[in-house]
């Protein structure tokens, strides 16, 4: 017989004989009430369950405890509170003692309301009296002085009991992080060895200590994948185009290892579990006529693209979860019902990027739908054969790259003679620099900035690219598609996706098709890598281990890093940094204007009106695509839920959601158009005794074209004399 104990969470499996079995395991916690359920199956008699719960009470009679906010920045200052529980029959005098041996912060006292001292200690001791069936509290002002995690090593000793705690304060560096990526494709099948140089492009008004630097190697270009399917983009996804980033990859990741064979269960299960949530979720921004938009049924009407694109990716996750066939049938329903009797699918709805689509463009977007759903395609053959026919007919009309690269790939499916002709019209608009090859809709560069390392590409760039690469591996061997694949590696961040979500699952799609035809992951390599003038290291690869991401963290002040590669097989090598910035953009495309209004002392009111600005002439008269603003509040503040209400009765606002336990705001505009100024209320409440914050940083950005945004700061003023308490507060906020 089997059975399965669950204790809350946690569920135990084991293999019961006639004799019984004893399962010995230790609760964790201090005062919890823990519930202890079971059931069992035999090949006889079935199923059983226990029939009432047993309940657990785990009780510590004296301990200590904590409450920190999600993070605070270097240079604040923090009243670390602690609470003794005392759950004796009698009263006890506690020394409570906060060590930092370690100096990674400082203690403080407050002068008076704007003024505090350092405290040359490495150790403080404070005296309470707790009385018996209760708790008490005292506080420690501390000043962070490092970025990153400072441990808090507090203890409570009374003659009768004692509890020690180690607690984690994220400190973060003031301004805003920038992410950066190097990757690069190493091919050995024609040469033994390789070298080459990566730099860390580092800007000289970094903010200070803020830097991270990691050297990273992959045998598989879908180890990094593999390893963040749950955050292989770092902005927010709260729209149902956003939410397929969640839904697509893990489709991808779960052929991948059917085809190359690889067994992986924890990683099938993890990217299962996340299909089921995605499917689940993307259902919820369906309309009643089988269409879906970006915020469901709060929109007018479903979008033809979407609806397009979710049929597609449904059909291709049927082979790993449940999708029911009804939903599948009732988009490719609503796509016809909107098709033109010339072929044209015509958008109905909201775009996301209205930059680049276009009929040709969105019909050839909607016949991937219906080739995928390939044993429906007698059902809608007639409407196919139309929009081929659109097709080919408008490819000779159009220089538009975005458009004529997703022709290209409906074209090759419909295998149609159209295909080779667009894809040499495709091959005079390529670019082609230090063996690497893509498309880019972006005015030809000169000089320095047309360097592979210091141009950035839009995302379409990665979208035009990723679309002609599907392509031309339907016709032509993996090899040739070489140039391309060292481009877009070239363009991933350092989680295995892209800058956006759009760019993200199309440029997966490729390269995961490349991977597969080409064995990646196959080869056995030594990478020796040194920063420059530091020591040595080697990283070794092998079939074993190549869907392992190996990462090595390197000192804040490498700027370079030399690597040689000797072996066979291909890898992917990357140097990951970020770096926080504290000044605004140059050239903002948007305009961002934070108010601090007078409020209580532990509220924070904060208008904030955000405008676009286009910087191009020829788009002075059109609206933005999908706008997204990210408030970050000052440390110890955290977004009042109550109030998100308030923000999204705001015209144009669609969205309200928070992240890092409620200390930052997200705002979605489905676009923002020029002259017309959106103004929200934000509102926060004061949840830890923080003082002397930095400034907090407001981000607005267009979401499918991030070059555009806009970085404004704003801060508040606040009492050193409202955090300390007793003996830590001086002269003047005794007075006060």
């Amino acid at each position: 017989m089997v059975a399965i104990k669950q204790l809350n969470n946690f569920m135990y499996l084991c293999s019961v004989d006639e004799e019984g079995f004893t399962l010995t395991k230790k609760i964790p916690d201090t005062i919890t009430s823990w519930v202890v359920t079971g059931f069992s199956l035999n090949p006889t008699s079935g199923i059983a369950l226990t029939k009432n719960p047993s309940k657990i009470r785990v009780f510590k009679p004296f301990f200590v405890s904590t409450n920190l906010p999600y993070s605070v920045k270097r240079g604040e200052v923090i009243a670390i509170p602690v609470v003794i529980f005392n759950y004796l029959d009698k009263t006890l005098d506690a020394d409570v003692v906060m060590d930092n041996t370690d100096q990674e912060y400082e203690f403080t006292e407050a002068t008076n309301e704007v003024l505090d001292k350092a405290i040359d200690e490495v150790r403080r001791v404070k005296r309470v009296t707790i009385p018996a069936n209760s708790g008490k509290s005292v506080s420690f002002m501390i000043r962070p002085k490092n970025v990153g995690f400072t441990t808090l090593k507090i203890t409570a000793n009374s003659p009768l009991a004692g509890d020690t705690i180690h607690q984690k304060l994220k400190v973060e560096p003031e301004g805003v992080t920038q992410f950066e990526n190097r990757a690069v494709f190493i091919n050995l099948k024609d040469q033994p060895e390789m070298s080459q140089s990566l730099e860390a492009e580092i800007p000289s008004e970094v903010v200070p200590q803020s830097e991270f630097i990691e050297f990273s190697v992959v045998g598989d270009l879908l180890g990094p994948t593999l390893q963040n399917l749950d955050n292989l983009v770092r902005m927010p996804y709260g729209c149902g185009e956003q939410n397929m980033v969640n839904f697509v990859p893990n489709i991808l990741v779960l052929k991948y290892l059917k085809v190359t064979g690889r067994k992986l269960p924890a990683v099938e299960s993890k990217a299962k579990k996340f299909l089921e949530i995605g499917y689940q979720r993307e259902l919820t921004y369906k309309h009643d006529d089988g269409s879906y938009s970006a915020f469901g049924k709060s929109d007018p009407a479903g979008s033809t693209w979407l609806t397009a694109y979710v049929m597609r990716s449904f059909h291709q996750a049927g082979a790993y979860t449940d999708v029911d066939p009804k939903v599948v049938n009732a988009g490719l329903d609503f796509l016809v019902s909107k098709q033109k009797e010339n072929g044209e699918f015509p958008e109905v709805g909201k775009l996301f990027d209205n930059a680049n689509h276009n009929a040709l463009g969105l019909t050839s977007f909607v016949l991937l739908a219906f080739f995928e759903n390939h044993e429906l395609i007698p059902k809608y053959q007639s409407a196919i054969e139309k929009a081929v026919r659109y097709v080919a007919e408008e490819v000779d009309k159009t220089d538009d790259q975005y458009s004529l690269a997703i022709a290209a790939v409906a074209l090759q499916l419909a295998k149609h003679p159209q295909a080779e002709k667009v894809l040499a019209k495709m091959e005079g608009m390529a670019r082609n620099e230090n063996d690497r090859k893509w498309w880019s809709k972006a005015p030809e560069s000169t000089g320095d900035e047309g360097r592979i390392f210091h141009w950035k590409p839009r995302s379409n760039d990665v979208e035009i690219t990723s679309y002609l690469l599907l392509a031309l591996l339907e016709k032509d061997p993996a090899e040739k598609a070489l140039p391309i694949i060292k481009w877009l590696i070239s363009q991933r961040n350092s989680n295995g996706g892209f800058s956006s979500t759009q760019d993200t699952v199309v440029g997966l799609q490729a390269l995961t098709k490349f991977a597969y035809k080409t064995g990646s992951g196959s080869g056995t390599m030594d990478i020796e890598f040194a920063p420059a003038g530091g020591p040595k290291d080697t990283i070794k690869l092998n079939p074993e281990n190549s869907l392992v991401l190996q990462t090595h963290v390197l000192p804040k002040d490498t700027r370079k890093v030399d690597f040689t590669a000797k072996g066979t097989g291909s890898a992917m090598v990357q140097l990951s940094y970020r770096y926080n910035l504290a000044e605004k953009e140059k050239k903002p495309s948007f305009k961002v204007t934070p108010t601090v209004k007078d409020s209580p002392n532990q509220l924070l009111v904060v208008d904030i009106c955000a405008e676009y600005v286009p910087l191009e002439d020829a788009d002075k008269d059109k609206d933005s695509n999908m706008a997204v603003m990210e408030i970050a509040l000052p440390s110890g503040f955290v977004g009042d839920p109550d109030s998100l209400a308030k923000i999204e009765a705001v015209d144009r606002v669609k969205r309200v959601e928070t992240k890092n336990s409620d200390s930052t705001v997200i705002v979605y505009f489905d676009s923002l158009t020029p002259g017309d100024v959106r103004c929200l209320p934000v509102e926060a409440s004061k949840a830890h005794a923080v003082a002397k914050q930095k400034p907090a940083s407001v981000s607005l950005y267009d979401y499918y074209d991030t070059d555009r945004k806009a970085t404004e700061y704003y801060q508040v003023q606040s009492s050193l004399c409202d955090i300390c308490e007793g003996t830590d507060c001086g002269e003047g906020c005794r007075k006060a």
